[in-house]
């Protein structure tokens, strides 16, 4: 919400309360440096607010230009611990526009210090310039509308009944006050009076808080609040003050910080589903449903930017199908292919008879080992059809050899690239399961009758990853990493490992029990695994690429050169497992023993997180990179298992073809000269027998026929043959159009897998680094210093504090009121959306420390990408182990709860306070006096009863006037202002008529404290009048007139 502005112009959002700021010219010398000190004290108990301290050394004079004033503001740092910052004073002034300056010069006069020379010399100049440097009033303006009002102020303390011997008023302007020499607890209490000690610089430091406004919580001053209707110019003010005051940031503070700590621990009951009530708007995951909620949430983070954190599968082979021709189309081809073949038969013919005898002659002239062949061979020659088939097959030892190089080609950095909104949906999933700060229902968490559910335990969803499983004095595999990690987990499964070094082992041990040695591949699966099988199974590249970022250097000068390709080992062929020496029984059971015992350490280690979202989702993520590994290799299996058609099958079938005619053929040639010798035979033999004696016309049509069937037969054979040589050839041409199609699918396959092992390796690793910063920012949102809950005991002695200063703290002990105070300030932090609140302050906080623009924020952390890094999450890493970083994320809220709980609570509940100090004869009273004796006083009596009786007006201290003075009865003429919270203003009644107005103030601005201020002031009243001044005097008792009260 935007700051309050104020009609005048003035809003609550500067440094200086309403736009009022004081200005305070302090003593020269050790008496200016003991104010300072005491004010710096009062400051860090939380009495007084800043103002601007001024001592006259820092005033540095020039006359040529204005003077070079050095003003310190006193503070609580951080720490708690009291702060001192030098400015400029007029620097300071012009930071923001003011309502009011005060300009106060405090005077005090010892007896062994009557005049300040060095403060008179630089009085008036201080004055001057401060009024220059204020703003002009438009003359058509009118008092009350001017820009800013100075006002000038000069205040002398001194002890009781001190003189001066000279008069030094020349040095003193504006409105004077001074202060009424008397110290009392009460105005009905009797005078300790005001002596040269430690306890007047409490009493000059009360005065100056009252007259400059300091109180805290308190705007006005005193000067406020008196009347300068009737203030003549030779006439001065005397004020009384007495404050009653209950230090509450003893209590809110610490119990503040008490919760902030709790808040920030994961085990507190503080946040707690068995005890705690949830934040308002969200409900508690039932313990039964939390596996369901976990499941939910990791399907909800697989699914985040399109499935970004899962393997993205090729897909399968896509076969193409046998092409559809025509009916008469195809007889068309199959007679064009068959006349083609048989046309070159008898080329072939001569091809074989010529290749045979250049064999003959290449053996015969040059053996097989000669320096020449003769002639072409036979199967070296192809026909046109064939040449064009070859072609293609070359073509598929071209796609087999571009698969090849596919499948082992490196991935590109292009296919690393992630995008910002993976990460903002994934910081959203935690924070929003954790504190409902994200609208969560496409993971699962829809709202149920309007409260959003969230995790009650941060263990349900985030471990500590600062808690890994350290493997030194195991007995685990070789290449176990020594400590197993969220890194180790993403990238195998190391029970697994751990769970076949057991079963080795216990292999080993029923060997050695049976007296049999362990044969090679008798071990149980991974038996031994040595480091030559845990290097093809996770190599040294590997453990590499996925090592943290802790592990890297953070020096850009000693980074390494940027590689334009991440390298992925793919799992090698698994090694021989090696054969474990033959062990005696004893030993091999020893050796089980120890295996079985880092198995179940492990297991009790995995036990405490493996329910959480952290640890399915790591389980998840990396069997999605092992699946994405898994595949290349088998890729690379199916692309070595295929085996390219060799021409020799062309050859086979065409050398087959050819031998089928030739077979067939010559049969059908051999039976037809058979046919046509009987043919021949049977008509000799008709001719040569007598006519009409043998008839051979039946005998040669049978024969005649049968030359024809030969035919037939012969032309059967050669359809046979040449549909099988088609069948034979077609199929050969669809094994290379099959094989040619996988080899293109698995090699763009084994690359894509390859890529995507490359993205989720890269991917993977980002994710990592994501939940160890978010799980170390939720389990370490802020830092606590241990001073903000220490009870602190503020050592106020009377020799040190005025007794017109009553303080009293809150009693430290666990009461209703504080459990009051403590829930209401947990419902006023653990709120929905708190923690990622936390985790953007934390953002904001490491920009201001790297000098980041106002724009750095959450979306710079979210594009911190592995192609385009701008390290934010590494500078975030370092910052959550900045102590001060992560104090100054707690401060403001630590702030915010105290001011906005702690007033009305506190109120409302009104615990029992102490009185602080103790009374030196309490040393007098035995300890049964003691009994029954409380302590502690109601808050708001405490407040009153020393400052509100029905009787309130005494006079002020007669000591402060002159003799001759006395009798004129100055001291009697007593106005009465009351600063009290409103809440109070109801408990207060006064006489109507009696001179006493009640000033109520809110008493919800977060003050440190809870104050009743009175102030009673006579005048004004003549200067002659004052005895400080009154040099031919000398001290004496003072005179009281007889029928007078000296208001002692």
């Amino acid at each position: 919400m935007p700051p309050e502005i104020r009609p005048d112009g003035y809003g609550h959002a500067g440094f200086w309360p309403d736009g009022k700021a004081a200005i305070v010219l302090l003593p020269s010398g050790a008496q200016g440096e003991t104010l300072l000190e005491l004010a710096a004290q009062w400051t860090k108990t939380g009495l007084l607010g800043q103002a601007l301290w001024v001592l006259p050394e820092h005033v540095k004079t020039s006359p040529y230009a204005p003077p070079q004033i050095e003003a310190v503001v006193l503070g609580v740092g951080a720490d708690l611990e009291s702060v001192a910052i030098a400015v400029d004073l007029f620097e300071a002034l012009a930071e923001e526009p003011l309502a009011l300056v005060r300009l106060v010069t405090l005077r005090s006069a010892l007896p062994e210090r009557e005049t300040d020379e060095a403060q008179d010399a630089v009085a008036d100049l201080v004055s001057r310039w401060v009024r220059t440097s204020m703003p002009l009033p438009n003359p058509s303006a009118t008092l009350a509308d001017q820009t800013t009002e100075l006002r000038r102020v000069t205040l002398i303390c001194a002890p009781t009944a001190f003189q001066l011997r000279e008069r030094v008023e020349a040095h003193e302007h504006g409105f004077v006050v001074i202060a009424s020499p008397e110290d009392r607890s009460s105005p009905w209490s009797g005078d300790a009076f005001v002596r040269d000690d430690e306890r007047f610089t409490g009493f000059t430091l009360t005065h100056l808080a009252s007259v400059a406004g300091l109180w805290n919580g308190v705007t006005d001053g005193s000067v406020e609040l008196m009347s300068r209707e009737s203030d003549g110019g030779d006439s001065v003010w005397i004020s009384r003050v007495f404050l009653n005051a209950v230090l509450t940031e003893s209590l809110g503070r610490r119990v503040a910080a008490g919760v902030l700590e709790n808040a920030a621990r994961p085990d507190s009951l503080l946040i707690d589903p068995s005890v705690s009530p949830p934040p308002p708007g969200t409900a508690y995951i039932d313990d039964g449903q939390i596996a369901g909620y976990v499941e939910s949430m990791v399907a909800g983070a697989l699914r985040l930017d399109g499935g970004a954190l899962t393997y993205d599968s090729a897909g399968s082979l896509d076969v193409p199908e046998p092409e559809r021709i025509g009916f008469w189309a195809q007889i068309g081809r199959f007679f064009a292919f068959s006349a083609g073949k048989l046309v070159q038969i008898p080329r072939w013919a001569v091809l074989w008879i010529t290749s045979s005898a250049n064999r003959s002659v290449t053996r015969a002239l040059h053996t097989s080992q000669g320096s020449a062949v003769v002639g072409a061979d036979y199967d070296e020659v192809l026909d046109v059809r064939d040449r064009l088939l070859v072609a293609d097959l070359e073509h598929l030892r071209d796609d087999e050899g571009r698969a090849r190089a596919e499948a082992d080609a490196p991935a590109a950095m292009a296919h690393v690239r992630t995008t910002p909104q993976l990460w903002a949906g994934l910081r959203e999933l935690v924070f929003g399961a954790l504190d409902g700060s994200a609208d969560l229902r496409d993971a699962g968490f829809a709202p149920v009758e309007g409260a959003v559910p969230v995790f009650g335990r941060v263990g349900d969803v985030l471990a500590l990853p600062d808690d890994p499983w350290v493997s030194s004095g195991y007995d685990v595999p070789p290449g176990f990493p020594e400590r197993v990690d969220w890194y180790a987990l993403a990238l195998a499964d190391p029970r697994e490992r751990l769970q076949n070094w057991v079963s080795a082992s216990e292999a080993a041990a029923a060997a050695a029990a049976a007296q049999v040695p362990v044969e090679a591949g008798a071990a149980a699966p991974e038996a031994a695994e040595e480091p030559a099988a845990q290097e093809s199974e996770a190599g040294p590249s590997d453990s590499a690429a996925f090592a943290p970022p802790a592990q890297e250097t953070l020096v850009e000068g000693e980074a390494a050169e940027p590689r334009t390709v991440v390298q992925i080992e793919v799992p090698a062929e698994e090694a021989p497992e090696p054969v474990e020496a033959p062990v005696s029984a004893y030993d091999a059971e020893a050796r089980r023993s120890g295996r079985l015992q880092a198995l179940g350490e492990y297991d009790l280690w995995a036990g405490r997180q493996s329910s959480s979202f952290v640890w399915r989702f790591l389980d998840r993520i990396g069997a999605e990179r092992r699946r994405a590994e898994d595949e290349v290799a088998y890729l690379k299996g199916e692309i070595d298992a295929i085996r390219p058609e060799r021409p020799g099958e062309l050859l086979g079938l065409r050398r087959e073809f050819h031998r089928t005619l030739l077979v067939g053929w010559v049969t059908v040639l051999s039976l037809a000269i058979v046919v046509g010798v009987g043919i021949w035979f049977v008509n000799d033999y008709a001719s040569r027998q007598p006519a009409g004696t043998f008839d051979p016309g039946l005998i040669t049509s049978v024969l005649l026929w049968v030359l024809v069937g030969l035919a037939g037969a012969g032309v059967l054979i050669t359809l046979i043959s040449l549909v099988r040589y088609h069948a034979g050839w077609s199929r050969f041409e669809r094994r290379i159009q099959l094989e040619r199609t996988r080899l293109a699918h698995y090699g763009r396959s084994a690359r894509r897998a390859r890529e995507e092992a490359a993205r989720l390796r890269s991917v993977h690793r980002q994710a990592v680094e994501w939940l160890v910063l978010l799980s170390k920012a939720v389990h370490r949102p802020w830092h606590v210093p241990p001073v903000w809950t220490q009870h602190e005991t503020f050592d106020v002695e009377r020799g040190a504090m005025p007794f017109a200063v009553r303080l009293a703290t809150v009693s430290g002990e666990e009461t209703a009121a504080v459990a009051r105070m403590r829930a209401a300030m947990t419902s006023k932090l653990v709120r929905r959306g708190w923690r990622h609140e936390a985790f953007e302050s934390l953002v904001q906080e490491m920009a201001a420390d790297y000098g980041a623009g106002q724009g750095f924020g959450l979306s710079a952390l979210d594009e911190d990408l592995p192609h385009s890094s701008n390290h934010t999450r590494r500078m975030l890493l370092r910052a959550l182990d900045d102590e001060s970083l992560l104090t100054r994320i707690a401060a403001p809220r630590l702030a915010d709860i105290v001011a906005s709980v702690q007033r009305d609570e506190e109120a409302i509940a009104r615990p029992r306070v102490r009185p602080m100090g103790t009374n030196p004869l309490n040393a007098l009273r035995r300890p049964e006096d003691f009994e029954g004796v409380e302590l502690d006083v109601p808050w708001d009596d405490f407040l009153l009863d020393s400052l509100t009786r029905a009787d309130p007006m005494t006079p002020v201290s007669a000591t402060v006037l002159t003799e001759l003075q006395v009798g004129e009865r100055y001291h009697e003429r007593v106005t009465s202002f009351l600063v009290a919270p409103s809440r109070l203003q109801e408990r207060l009644r006064f006489d109507p008529s009696a001179p006493i107005h009640v000033v109520p103030f809110e008493a919800s601005t977060g003050s440190p404290v809870d104050l009743v201020w009175r102030v009673d002031v006579v005048g004004p009243v003549p200067r002659a009048a004052i005895r400080l001044w009154d040099g031919a005097v000398r001290a004496s008792a003072p005179v009281v007139p007889a029928d007078g009260d000296s208001g002692v």
